[in-house]
């Protein structure tokens, strides 16, 4: 593991505070930001992270954490490549243009990362949460194949073990022997699921406010749920209604 992953989150905390502050006073600001930061640590970027991760094939790897300069924003690296005017050798000859690699720096402040769509297309730009190393990013990675595919094998083997869920809405019934697979039928058929899911995905609905049992995801917020029905049409996928996520409706 790196020093650069190892970094703490703070490391560039002050970078967008404004110039001429007492020390005093500087201080006193960012006792106050690393607070407000610490809480949206803890209740929105573990929900960003995740949604990045399942709609977006983007994943942070452990043990990185964005440089936080605010809630929502931090710094990113980008790679800067300069072109150069230089003159050529000989009285008359031609400027050139040459191009000077300044390898990845930081951007000067902190940029939005409230959203997963807007991180995912920053990444998609390279920008990047550390600057790569050797030419590898130490950061973020992307699956070559979603997972849907790379379980496959997985769902051609429960689909010969024994039925453990059925469906009843339709003039024929149909048997699944798992959940996931009982869940692509109900995306197929664009309807909600009518059988108790099983108790993992139950204890996992608890701790959020929104959980799309569709997709398997939680939101805390309605923001980010709202965020994932919008994605999903975008991308011509059916998704659950705000309504039919909330975890607590009484």
């Amino acid at each position: 593991m790196t020093l650069a992953t190892l970094q703490k989150w703070d490391v560039y905390i002050d970078r967008d505070l404004e110039q001429g502050l007492s020390d005093i006073d500087r201080q006193g600001q960012i006792e106050m930001l690393r607070q407000h930061i610490e809480t949206w640590r803890e209740t929105e970027w573990p929900q960003i992270k995740q949604q990045l991760s399942s709609e977006y094939n983007w994943h942070i790897r452990e043990n990185v954490e964005p440089y936080w300069t605010s809630p929502g924003k931090c710094i990113f690296w980008q790679h800067h490549i300069v072109n150069v005017r230089k003159q050529g050798q000989g009285k008359n000859a031609p400027v050139k243009l040459e191009q000077v690699d300044h390898g990845y720096q930081p951007t000067s402040n902190g940029m939005p990362a409230n959203n997963p769509s807007q991180l995912a297309a920053y990444f998609e730009k390279g920008f990047r949460l550390r600057p790569p190393e050797n030419g590898v990013d130490i950061d973020v990675f992307r699956n070559a194949v979603p997972d849907e595919i790379l379980q496959a094998d997985l769902e051609l083997e429960q689909e010969a073990a024994p039925i453990e869920y059925i469906c009843t809405n339709h003039v024929d019934t149909f048997g699944f022997s798992s959940w996931k697979t009982y869940l692509k039928h109900c995306l197929h058929h664009s309807e909600q699921p009518a059988i108790e899911p099983p108790n993992e995905v139950i204890e996992r609905s608890k701790k959020t406010k929104y959980f799309c049992v569709i997709h398997n995801t939680g939101f805390h917020g309605d923001r980010l749920a709202n965020q994932h029905i919008t994605h999903k049409h975008k991308s011509g996928v059916w998704a659950l209604t705000l309504e039919q996520m909330l975890t607590n409706k009484n």
